[in-house]
């Protein structure tokens, strides 16, 4: 983007926010809950020192909770996962899991994000993707994270429960497969690496032996969620991954989700939690760890925009109103333009792509405000 027009839309910000933003929380938050960032320094098990970028959402208060470590998947695109991608598209899964109880830590792994290093596809082909190194980076990352974490005032040094979506089911298999103490229950969501087109994988055959290989040495729990539509990992894929895994009797469940959505593989970041929470929580309970919620979050009291004339734009603000994917933020044009933007770092960053989405619809032209930061009405004054 031009320099001159992210001054433009830094005024429009400043303009369309009220006056006391200055002293707001970069961040949403909840009554009975914190959400902050994090930055852990950790010591790999290869001797390594590496800073992984963290954010951890956790009922407040002084009690150590059990963790609940949830960690990313990857676009494949270096660019995306270093530049854009951030703890904050793991908000609603992090959410749902700080709701029932848990310290809920959203952690990247090297290479993503603000996190140091290479991520573990680097060097990689689709010939030769090196499915069995990448676990081992992977184990690395998590249990490192997780020791870190546990240093931490709020965090139980002895229940732990590791969960992943993607190339983070993958990741959070590996790490379990290590059997690590006080970890009691992994969550796999969608987990695999190497698809292509949703019908072929990069080296299928080294694949499912990692999967057996982690299988073989795992003694920890395991609950699988799949979505019918998954355009990633076909249902037929998901079951061969899961055949190799249970094929040394390793204690895990398959649960079938039903189709979410034009892509099931997103479920864990972007469907609501009531649409995976009931299986988790089962499997949580069935594990003696906790399953019920705690603490609700209230119901968005947004009201659609006056502006808002199109059937799109008054669809996209119900989704809007719906989301958890945090930070958030809606822009109106007069013309009844609209830009969203979600899982920014902060609100300012949110408020800023919204506005640049918005003008996006406009032509250039330059009328949009913010309309919502988070689940708060912005005001149109100074």
């Amino acid at each position: 983007m031009k320099s001159s027009n992210t001054a433009l839309i830094f005024t429009l910000l400043c303009l369309s926010l009220p006056a006391q933003s200055e002293s707001a929380t970069p961040q949403q938050q909840f009554a009975g809950l914190v959400r902050e960032p994090l930055r852990l320094q950790v010591t790999l098990s290869n001797g390594q020192q590496a800073i992984l970028d963290a954010f951890v959402t956790r009922p407040a208060g002084k009690t150590a909770l059990p963790v609940a470590l949830i960690t990313q998947g990857s676009s494949g695109n270096a660019k995306f996962d270093r530049d854009v991608m951030n703890p904050n598209y793991l908000s609603s899964t992090a959410l749902a899991f700080a709701q029932h109880g848990y310290a809920a830590v959203a952690v990247m792994r090297e290479g993503y994000g603000d996190s140091s290093g290479a991520a573990e596809y680097t060097g990689g082909t689709c010939a030769q993707p090196h499915h069995a190194l990448a676990g081992k980076r992977d184990t690395m990352d998590v249990l490192a994270a997780l020791a870190a974490v546990r240093k931490q005032p709020w965090a139980s040094a002895d229940t732990a429960i590791l969960a992943g979506m993607s190339a983070g089911g993958f990741a959070v298999l590996a790490a379990g497969a290590v059997n690590p103490p006080g970890v009691k229950a992994v969550i796999n969501f969608a987990g695999g690496r190497g698809a292509i087109d949703g019908k072929r994988l990069c080296d299928e055959a080294g694949l499912l032996a990692a999967f057996s290989a982690f299988g073989n040495a795992a003694k920890v729990p395991s609950l699988w969620l799949y979505a019918a539509n998954d355009n990633d990992f076909s249902p037929a894929m998901a079951q061969a991954f899961y055949t190799a895994y249970t094929a040394h009797h390793a204690p895990a469940r398959f649960s079938a989700l039903p189709a979410f959505g034009k892509n099931g593989h997103v479920v864990m970041d972007t469907a609501p939690s009531a649409f995976w929470w009931p299986p988790v929580g089962a499997f949580l309970k069935e594990n003696g760890l906790p399953y019920r919620e705690q603490i609700a979050l209230p119901d968005s009291s947004l009201t659609a925009p006056v502006e808002l004339n199109n059937a799109g734009g008054k669809k996209a603000f119900a989704a809007y109103q719906r989301a958890r994917r945090y930070e958030k933020a809606f822009a109106i044009g007069e013309d009844g333009s609209w830009g969203a933007a979600y899982w920014a770092r902060t609100a300012d960053a949110a408020a800023a792509k919204a506005l640049s989405n918005c003008n996006h619809h406009q032509a250039g032209q330059t009328g949009c405000r913010i309309y919502a930061l988070g689940d708060e009405p912005v005001s149109s004054g100074g």
